[in-house]
């Protein structure tokens, strides 16, 4: 869980080796989205440039793809909106992106979007020593995964409530 930096190196062997074409764009998109979720978290935990470079152009991407299509990229806008604020230590713009992300994947029923939402503003809210919220934040994640059929990362997810 929070293998961040196994992402990032696996990412940009895959980019190297596969570059894209018009028919992965879909899935480029999708790949920006989750490389912009652990490049900040990668700057968060280390303090290094690079990292929040390469979390800040994921951000203004996904941006422009919720001006294309809010219905799709709204939540994930947020979420990676939600990041980037806490790198910067705007913790209350953070928590107010983490509710506006939670709020669009629920509304467009995008059940998994909402537990990854609900999972990463749980652990925003347990690394700022707001525990209680945290785990119910945590404990709804689990039960969205758990919803959504997502057996493995709901056992993960367990694992680490039972921590906290």
């Amino acid at each position: 869980m929070r293998e961040y930096m196994d992402v990032a190196e696996l990412s940009k062997k895959h980019s190297e080796k596969h570059p894209s074409s018009q028919q992965k764009r879909i899935l480029q998109m999708f790949r920006v989205f989750f490389e912009g979720i652990a490049h900040l978290s990668l700057a968060r935990d280390t303090k290094q440039a690079k990292w929040r470079r390469m979390g800040e152009k994921a951000v203004v991407k996904v941006s422009q793809l919720e001006s294309m299509s809010k219905w799709n990229f709204e939540n994930k806008s947020k979420l990676l909106q939600a990041e980037l604020h806490y790198v910067e230590e705007h913790l209350e713009s953070a928590e107010a992106a983490y509710k506006a992300s939670i709020k669009s994947a629920n509304d467009h029923k995008f059940i998994h979007e909402e537990a990854l939402a609900y999972e990463l503003f749980g652990m925003f809210c347990v690394e700022n020593r707001w525990v209680d919220k945290g785990t119910k934040q945590l404990h709804i994640a689990l039960e969205k995964y758990k919803e959504w059929g997502a057996t493995k990362k709901a056992n993960d997810l367990q694992l680490f409530i039972d921590l906290v």
